[in-house]
């Protein structure tokens, strides 16, 4: 499964497959936060970053 996250409207969003799952970071909280939450919630998953 790959899991990719992006920073749109203010906020960090995850996209799995195509949805778009809001997380609860802004965008100016660190990456680092957002990877940990997406390892948690997709364990096993291939995390990228879109711009």
């Amino acid at each position: 499964m790959d899991v990719v996250i992006q920073k749109l409207n203010g906020l960090w969003h995850l996209i799995v497959g195509s949805y778009r799952i809001r997380t609860p970071f802004l965008a100016t909280q660190d990456r680092a936060l957002v990877v940990n939450y997406a390892r948690r919630a997709y364990p096993g998953a291939k995390i990228y970053q879109r711009d």
